[in-house]
């Protein structure tokens, strides 16, 4: 065979060659091509990968709800996880069982503050039923369809940012005492939709700067009938770095209010101008106060 037979034959080898890598290349795909197809293929494989499943989104129940409540208050919610933010443990258990009664077993990453947990599926599906940090207008009509749901929403709300305000004030000749709730919010759009639920069960409230306040004595003694505080949740804020009744506990404030109002009566009945008639200096109504307030509390 001469020298260029064997050159031509070569070439056609290295065409061949060629022409059919250049072909298996043009069949190649790439790895999210090749994961797509296969899921394609078998559409139950990627739920594998689902850590807790999701019921319908038509199923909307009370507990849910609630879950909405503690994440539009103190907690958040981002592509792949939720949480609760903050300081009392108390409110951490009853965030962490509302999910569970809601979403099964899940495994909760916790520090001193914060209870989170990842999801992709629950944080999506929480995400859908708020809007901006406020309920969806489905899920507040659900709300107020419910006067006892709306009972149970305005709880959490009282506990994570309500305050039961009890502050000496002065008067004239002496000091007395002026008490308000406050259910305190920065989000003016879910204010408004908190007084639509105070309203719900016939409680009148005002919205200001600080959030929605109940004022009116006949209207705070129904807001402590109505909906009141949790047991064991206790005042953690302070304003400048001060609070009156920091470390105290709510629903003892609240009991506490209404005792004054039986003291303010039974004073006023017997012709005197009031059960604070003696309190000349905002310390001497503060040492009434506490001395009342330990003796509703147990002696705290």
């Amino acid at each position: 065979m001469s020298i260029s037979e064997i050159a031509s034959k070569a070439d056609k080898s290295y065409t061949f060659v060629r022409n059919n890598l250049i072909s298996s290349r043009t069949q190649l795909r790439s790895k999210a091509d090749g994961t797509r197809q296969h899921i394609k293929n078998h559409p139950d494989w990627s739920r594998q990968f689902i850590k807790y499943e999701v019921e319908s989104k038509e199923i909307v129940t009370d507990e849910k709800i609630l879950v909405l409540a503690m994440i539009i208050t103190e907690g958040y919610t981002d592509r792949t996880s939720a949480g609760f933010t903050n300081t009392q443990s108390a409110l951490h258990d009853e965030f962490r069982t509302l999910i569970e009664n809601v979403y099964g077993p899940v495994h909760f990453g916790t520090n001193n503050i914060t209870t989170r947990f990842s999801s992709t599926e629950v944080s999506k599906d929480i995400s859908q039923g708020m809007d901006h940090k406020t309920f969806s207008e489905p899920i507040l009509a659900r709300v107020l369809s419910s006067r006892d749901l709306t009972r149970r929403v305005l709880r959490i709300v009282a506990d994570t940012e309500g305050s039961m305000i009890i502050s000496p004030k002065k008067s004239p000749g002496n000091f007395s005492v002026e008490c308000r709730v406050v259910l305190a919010s920065k989000n003016r759009a879910f204010s408004e939709q908190v007084a639509r639920m105070l309203s719900n069960v016939g409680i009148v409230s005002h919205i200001g700067t600080v959030g929605v306040k109940v004022t009116a004595k006949p209207q705070i003694r129904k807001f402590i009938e109505e909906v009141g505080f949790s047991e064991g949740v206790k005042v953690i804020r302070k304003k400048a770095g001060q609070s009156t009744w920091y470390g105290k506990e709510k629903s003892a404030l609240s009991k506490l209010c209404l005792d004054i109002y039986r003291r303010q009566g039974i004073a006023r009945a017997s012709g005197r101008r009031g059960c604070f008639e003696q309190c000349r200096t905002r310390e001497d109504t503060m040492s009434y106060l506490n001395q009342w307030y330990s003796g509703i509390s147990g002696g705290e």
